[in-house]
């Protein structure tokens, strides 16, 4: 006791000393009143002072408090960032789903998700698997060359820290800079000193979790993914974040496919993102100032160089002849004309978009918003039903569904491929098809601008162009979804366009339930309201086949019945004869022979079956009318994917082939997230299950040539067919088109004093070239709601002149082909 008793007083002698002595010191030099205070001024900035430096330094990353709850934030805010490249058919990057196909900035989670979370990532970027190991090490070196010594033990460097005071710039360790970019820590109008604290406050939880045993691989990834690389990329967000996106943007190449120069580039570019400006001779400086030469070497060079030696002694590169290569390769790249290069595809493109710069890069999410409006929505709505869980995908399918209340994860995302997909290849080539873009948007402007001197359509439903306030000629979208798409016999979508900024093709609105606040949960076809009309005949044309029915010429009666008024015998409208042949009754569309042929031919479970199977769904106000009536009549509700489904079923049965027929599709194959034990990860690439559907009785020749003969009929009849408008592609009349069959679709709507009475339009149907090429397609105008209607007594042949459009490219692509081999 004696003796600790003489400690404490030993130590209160001490303390009392440096007291005095720093109260007393001081007043040599300042004058008045006021000595003692201002020392005691001293001893209290030197405690805070040294205490915050210790506290940052050491302590905080040592006790780590509330570190699992700010870790949670991080796991939240990398799986939020992840995004999808997007490859075309050809091989070929063309960008990264955009922000927007989440709705909102929020994406699939609400405000309230968000809240604990402080605040939501403002980036996207593509995940890699490892670090591009010379990137990695170069970032060290110029970054964090103290990394692992007793001044930096836990994301912070001590000494650094120090100069705090005096400047808050630099001295930021690899941890503090990756804070920095997964939150919105870099705002021009945040304080400095407030953005260093938080750093500081993040770097120690970010090396806990990340740095295991000194391992820094889960650093490095998160890093590389993380990290802005270049900024002015052409996109609002601003900067181009991680090696992925970086790297395809400068040198088109994934993050695992450069080389260590252009590894060196990226890591140079980390202390400042790369401004890309369209000027050849900015470039240059840009490049200079990011490499430099032998007598002046700039980041890239200096960590190719005998001098850049990380804490442990090691070279950024040790390999003598790579060093010496990876210097000759820089040399090369500080030229633009070697970095950078737009794919040649696209160059024409973009050029014709009005980006005149010899070189028009741009960042990943603006890319694929030029090239593939809406196809990034589309890929992320058929992500979602490929691979929502179980219970998701079941209840998609049910035609009953009880409603349960969604139970979003925050760290993993509502969306089911959220953080489970790295790379999407579609089915079309990107190129191609914004050719065809822009022939089906000149020729739906060309027929609304028809159509309106009629005075039976709305205007405004298909686009339009109009004059601006500068004087300038620009073409304004329509206010109805109008949707045009070709897939090839194997499923494939080949040609696809979309008039507005939604997933019209694939379901969306009511149908697509939301989930955790924003996000979109898979399709729920029991939510489906739009009606598909006559295009739903090619339905009772195959059961009809099917059923042993074969010949075209056929009588049936054409009397009136209950509901079916019009064009029957002795209607007011459109009186037809008493009996007409099948062939009349398709081409026609005359229902009360087809609702009778359906009875004579084919069975109800036939026909629920076949509509149950390609997605279709009756809602229940239309229950108690017969199958067939409502099957004649088009009353099942579907989306457009599921009457391009049934028209590709029917186009397969009427070239007399066999076996199951894929649902169309857009996502070829995917390279997926495959985790690993340690909690790394690799990537598996994987062609998706197909939806595939197969008749139950083979259609025989005989059944092929009555489908041939029936649902040929509207094109080829000029007189009376319903889409007679296109009779020049009937196959009878021409060399080239060996069969083909289509069906026209219109939705009538009852609305008291309305103008207008007409709320869909569908053409469905498929072609076979005589080069044996075959497509099935479906063109379709309208949302399923009565308020949009947009016509009166038009009908759905009036699509004729973009199905036309949509022939005579996929014709033309054909002869492409040959001229190519």
């Amino acid at each position: 006791m004696r003796l600790l008793a003489r400690v404490l007083e030993t130590l209160a002698d001490a303390g009392a000393s440096v007291l005095r002595w720093t109260t007393r010191v001081p007043a040599v030099v300042v004058q008045g009143g006021q000595r003692r205070t201002f020392g005691v001024f001293l001893l209290v900035v030197f405690v805070l002072y040294f205490g915050a430096l210790a506290w940052f330094g050491w302590l905080n990353g040592a006790l780590l408090i509330d570190g699992k709850a700010r870790w949670n934030k991080f796991q939240f805010a990398d799986m939020r960032a992840r995004a999808v490249a997007l490859y075309d058919r050809e091989g070929r990057y063309f960008g990264i789903v955009h922000a927007e196909t989440e709705n909102d900035h929020l994406g699939e989670f609400g405000r309230g998700e968000l809240a604990p979370f402080d605040a939501s990532p403002d980036h996207k970027a593509v995940p890699v698997a490892e670090a591009p190991p010379y990137f990695w090490r170069c970032v060290v070196y110029t970054e964090d060359r103290h990394r692992g010594e007793w001044r930096n033990r836990y994301g912070v460097d001590a000494l650094h820290l120090a100069r705090l005071p005096v400047s808050s710039r630099g001295g930021s360790t690899i941890e503090m800079q990756l804070a920095r970019s997964m939150w919105k820590m870099h705002s021009r109008n945040s304080d400095p000193l407030v953005r260093k604290y938080q750093e500081l406050s993040a770097a120690p939880v970010l090396n806990r979790y990340l740095v295991k045993d000194g391992d820094t691989a889960a650093l490095a990834r998160w890093f590389s993914q993380h990290i802005p690389l270049v900024q002015g990329g052409g996109d609002e967000q601003g900067s181009i974040y991680g090696v992925y996106a970086a790297g395809q943007f400068l040198f088109g190449k994934r993050a695992e496919e450069l080389d260590a120069a252009e590894q060196l580039v990226l890591a140079a570019a980390v202390r400042r993102p790369i401004a890309w400006p369209e000027s050849a001779e900015r470039r240059a400086g840009i490049l200079y100032d990011l490499i430099g030469v032998e007598e002046d070497m700039r980041r890239a060079l200096l960590c190719a160089s005998d001098k850049a030696r990380l804490a442990d002694g090691t070279l950024v590169i040790e390999n003598d002849r790579l060093r010496a290569r990876t210097r000759q390769r820089l040399a090369e790249l500080r030229a633009p004309a070697n970095v950078g290069r737009t794919d040649a595809a696209f160059l024409g493109v973009l050029q014709a978009k009005g980006m005149m710069a010899e070189q028009p890069l741009l960042a990943p999410m603006r890319l694929a918003k030029e090239l593939a409006p809406n196809v990034q929505r589309e890929v992320v709505a058929e992500l979602t039903d490929l691979l929502a869980d179980p219970p998701e995908a079941a209840r998609a399918t049910k035609a009953v569904v009880v409603e349960r209340k969604a139970e979003p994860t925050r760290l993993t995302g509502s969306h089911p491929w959220r953080g489970k997909v790295r790379e999407v290849f579609v089915t079309l080539d990107v190129a191609d098809n914004t050719a065809f873009r822009a022939k089906a948007r000149e020729a739906a402007i060309a027929l609304g601008a028809g159509l309106e001197a009629g005075g039976r359509y709305r205007t405004g439903a298909l686009p339009r162009h109009e004059i601006g306030e500068d004087g300038t000629l620009a073409i304004r979208e329509g206010d109805t979804p109008l949707v045009m798409v070709a897939a090839d016999a194997e499923g494939r979508i080949v040609r696809y366009y979309n008039s507005g900024a939604t997933t019209a093709y694939s379901g969306y609105g009511a149908t697509r339930p939301v989930i955790g606040g924003f996000g979109k949960g898979p399709y729920d076809r029991a939510k489906e309201t739009r009606a598909v009309g006559s295009v739903a005949k090619l339905a009772a044309a195959l059961l009809l086949a099917e059923g042993g029915i074969t010949d075209a010429g056929r009588s049936v009666s054409n009397a009136c019945m209950d509901g079916l008024q019009d064009g029957c015998a002795g209607a007011r409208v459109r009186p037809t004869p008493a009996r007409v042949t099948l062939r009349r009754a398709f081409g026609s569309s005359l229902n009360p022979a087809i609702v009778r042929a359906m009875g004579e031919g084919t069975t109800i479970q036939k026909t629920v079956s076949l509509m149950d199977q390609l997605g279709f769904y009756l809602p229940e106000n239309h229950r108690s009318t017969p199958v067939a009536t409502s099957v004649a009549l088009g009353r099942y509700a579907g989306r457009p994917r599921a009457v391009h489904w049934l028209a590709a079923v029917a186009m397969q049965a009427a070239r007399g082939k066999q076996g199951a027929v894929n649902a169309p599709y857009f996502v070829e194959r995917y390279r997926l997230i495959e985790p690993l034990a340690n909690g790394d990860f690799t990537f598996r690439q994987e062609t998706p299950a197909r939806a595939s559907f197969e008749l139950e009785e083979p259609v025989s020749e005989a059944g092929a040539a009555f489908l041939r003969a029936v649902l040929s009929e509207p094109v080829c009849d000029a007189k009376e067919g319903t889409l007679r408008r296109l009779n020049a592609w009937c196959a009878a009349a021409r060399k080239d088109v060996r069969v083909h069959v289509a069906k026209t679709g219109t939705v009538p709507v009852r609305t008291i004093g309305g103008t207008f009475d007409e709320s869909d339009w569908w053409i469905a149907g498929g072609i076979e070239f005589e080069d044996g090429r075959a497509y099935s397609y479906v063109i379709s105008l309208g949302a399923g709601s009565p308020r949009g209607a947009f016509a009166r007594g038009l009908g759905g042949g009036t699509l004729a002149p973009l199905a036309d459009v949509l022939l005579q490219d996929l014709l033309e692509d054909g002869r492409e082909i040959s001229l190519a081999e």
